[in-house]
């Protein structure tokens, strides 16, 4: 296990064991620290050139409407050229996070995302399952 560098808020994680990059967000955020963490987990991926990724947003609000745009139409669509192939994102989120961007049709949209786009979404309320899709996608790629 390999730890980066983090700010308060978010704690990062390189898995080798299971080839899985662990970003757990720590507290709400901010827009700014959200964005901002998104890159330094962006970078640690790069670092490690891991293209599978458990983000555990249970304890974090959901961003404003223009992060989430951000993330969904710049960030997101732009990681599979960063890192050389698509990345599988498994988004684990509170029960009413979860509910919440259910009633979003552009967290929908994104999950139907492929290599093309650069990347593939899920979103789990149970870690267990957050891990099974990533090891599903890890097979699927091999």
């Amino acid at each position: 296990m390999r730890d980066f560098a983090a700010p308060d808020y978010l704690t990062l994680q390189y898995r080798a064991d299971l080839n899985f990059l662990v970003a757990r967000w720590m507290r709400p955020v901010s827009d700014a620290e959200m964005r901002q963490g998104y890159t330094l987990i962006l970078a640690a991926a790069r670092e490690c050139h891991c293209p599978y990724w458990l983000l555990d947003g249970r304890r974090r609000r959901p961003a404003e409407p223009a992060t989430t745009r951000w993330g969904l139409e710049e960030f997101f669509p732009q990681l599979g050229a960063a890192l050389g192939q698509a990345v599988s994102m498994s988004q684990l989120l509170s029960p009413d996070y979860h509910s919440l961007t259910d009633n979003q049709q552009a967290f929908h949209q994104a999950e139907q995302q492929g290599p093309a786009q650069g990347y593939f979404m899920r979103r789990f309320n149970d870690e267990t399952q957050a891990v099974s899709w990533l090891r599903q996608q890890q097979q699927v790629a091999s």
